[in-house]
């Protein structure tokens, strides 16, 4: 989507509550996440809150142009590095949240 609708790009991760509609890794910040089409514009696809899902940079790039295809990808369970990584990290956060208070990192 790039600079063509900004608008649009954060109307789709706030209907997607900033989460990856494929592995489910939530980001508030929309740093790791991507807006993608699922009818491609060079399909006639439209620019349009309803041919638009929010999904991270790993699911995005293994993503296929094809909307049959992509409907059963999206279905999958996602492994990119990424998400492995912050899968992890979230873990580690609830299983031991008194390694991450204040005074941790001092």
């Amino acid at each position: 989507m790039n600079e063509r609708n900004q608008t649009l790009r954060k109307e789709v991760f706030k209907r997607d509550n900033f989460t990856c509609q494929k592995c489910k890794i939530q980001d508030k910040t929309a740093r790791t996440l991507e807006s993608h089409h699922i009818v491609p514009l060079i399909l006639n696809g439209e620019d349009s809150l309803s041919n638009l899902i929010t999904l991270c940079s790993d699911c995005h790039h293994f993503a296929p142009n094809k909307k049959e295809e992509f409907e059963q990808y999206i279905k999958e369970e996602c492994t990119g590095t990424m998400t492995t990584f912050i899968n992890a990290w979230t873990k580690v956060q609830k299983e031991h949240p008194e390694l991450f208070n204040k005074n941790s990192f001092k």
